[in-house]
């Protein structure tokens, strides 16, 4: 080769080399180049612009300093045994990033370049930031994690809720086989009576959390909210769980402040409050024991407690109890009842007002307490006139048409109408319900709203258009979760109230 041949050579190298480190300095990943023995012996501009070492601290193996000290020792050994078998070295760890002061994921690949004797004469590799598609995933996963254990909550919850429909059900139908077999005794009756009202209202209770849940998540739920005062609300949640403390030989101790508290509440719901609460405590606490209901005032909250003796709750449960379908222990809660979702009601219902609520325990066995705080009212409450006494007056009967596609609802609601004096007709749907009401020309409707062929909002728009339907009271019954809608005097096409069955 002549001179100017190798001048040439020398040329083209130089701009080979040119173009690697232009290259190197453009890419995002990190390019790096190390001698046979796996060195940094040449300045690494990628290397050094993400971890912010300068070339006196990532010569030699001084780069393995960038690598999170809990990865070092892993990056290091694979690369040792790459080197050490001159195969291809691959890796990932945590890497030191200057831009954003912290430690990002990365994956790392290397290769030997081979002399032509066949000895590594250079090794030539790349490390890529993959510290977005880690989380990404992460997210993913935990996403998925999450509906995986919410799936499997709400099925736990299924299961509880036909266990705890099926409790009232059994007793109900024994009851219905008793009745027909009484002969007219008049002990069993009473007996069958009492077994069918006591069942009815835990139904009943079950149904009302479950459309209380489906209010509240749907933002339908609507305080009634006014001046209350706290001890009234506490004593009636007392005396509501009183008979299931007593069946379990449980001492209530309520201390309340000397000083009247008043709160800007719903009283209905504050009840709901503490009585859950209560009935909390009562179920899961030993025959026995004992309940502190107490309250006092702290600045300008009411903090109340209900405090037990029973079973506690474990450390890592105290952040979840409030979660809908969560319950510590489904066996113990079956063999108590309930859906446990009483104290996620609890907690919406005391947010709603403006409140917080804290569950504390020391471990199971060792008992459990709820702390809500609430803000009080801070305007006196003025002295209350006296309210006229109510004369009672003979109720006047009425005509009355039920209108329901439930055959069995609309008769036994006629029934116990008719025994109340009225005079009662019933219709199954919407046509009927406008035949009936022409011929019958009632007083007052009861029209559910999901009727066949004609909706019981169309009833009532047609009734209305009637000269004979515009002074006709119409009331709207229905099992949908909606909002209820009251008026002093019935318009054109509405209803003249609401009401849930």
């Amino acid at each position: 080769m002549d001179e100017t041949e190798r001048k040439q050579a020398d040329e083209a190298l130089r701009a080979s080399e040119e173009r690697f480190r232009s290259l190197v300095t453009a890419t995002i990943a990190i390019v790096w180049t190390t001698d046979e023995t796996g060195r940094f012996v040449t300045e690494q501009p990628s290397w050094a612009a993400y971890t912010g070492q300068p070339w006196d601290a990532y010569w030699d193996f001084g780069w393995a300093n960038a690598l999170h000290p809990d990865d070092r020792e892993r990056v290091r050994s694979l690369w040792d045994t790459a080197r050490a078998a001159g195969t291809i070295y691959k890796s990932e760890g945590r890497l030191w990033h200057a831009d954003t002061q912290s430690y990002r994921r990365f994956t790392a690949r290397g290769v030997p370049v081979f002399a032509t004797d066949g000895s590594v004469r250079e090794w030539v590799g790349k490390c890529i930031d993959v510290e977005q598609e880690y989380q990404a995933e992460k997210k993913i996963y935990d996403l998925m994690t999450n509906l995986t254990d919410a799936d499997r909550r709400k099925d736990e919850f299924l299961a509880t809720l036909a266990h705890e429909l099926r409790g009232p059900l059994a007793p109900l139908s024994n009851m219905l086989g008793i009745i027909k077999q009484a002969d007219g005794d008049g002990g069993l009756l009473n007996q069958a009576r009492e077994t069918m009202e006591r069942q009815l209202g835990q139904l009943v209770r079950l149904v009302d959390d479950l459309l209380d849940v489906s209010r509240i998540t749907r933002n339908k739920l609507e305080l009634r909210q006014g001046r209350v005062e706290l001890a009234s609300i506490v004593h009636q949640s007392v005396e509501v769980c009183r008979p299931l403390a007593e069946c379990a030989n449980h001492k209530i101790i309520v201390t309340l402040p000397p000083q009247p508290i008043y709160l800007h509440a719903d009283p209905v719901r504050l009840a709901q409050i503490f009585t859950n609460l209560l009935t909390n405590a009562c179920k899961y606490t030993e025959p026995g024991g004992t309940i502190w209901f107490t309250a006092e005032r702290q600045g300008s909250d009411v903090v109340a407690s209900v405090k037990d003796t029973g079973t506690g709750i474990p450390a890592d449960k105290l952040e979840s109890i409030f979660g809908m379908f969560t319950q510590v222990d489904r066996s113990l809660e079956r063999s108590q009842g309930g859906l446990g979702i009483g104290l996620t009601l609890v907690k919406w219902l005391v947010e709603l007002h403006d409140g917080s609520i804290e569950a504390k325990s020391e471990g199971e066995g060792r008992g459990s307490e709820f702390v809500v705080r609430l803000p009080i009212l801070i305007e006196v409450p003025k002295a209350r006139s006296p309210e006229p006494t109510a004369v009672k007056t003979p109720t006047q009967a009425r005509r009355i048409l039920v209108v329901d596609d439930n055959k069995d609802s609309a008769t036994s609601l006629a029934m116990l109408l008719k025994i109340m004096g009225n005079e009662m007709n019933t219709a199954h749907d919407g046509l009927e319900a406008l035949e009936a009401a022409e011929r019958f020309r009632p007083e007052v409707v009861l029209l559910d709203i999901g009727l066949p062929k004609l909706s019981g909002h169309d009833v009532c728009r047609r009734i209305r258009e009637q000269p004979w339907g515009k002074d006709m009271v119409l009331v709207a019954l229905t099992g949908w979760v909606r909002k209820r809608i009251g008026k002093s005097r019935a318009t054109p096409g509405s209803m003249a109230t609401w009401s849930s069955r």
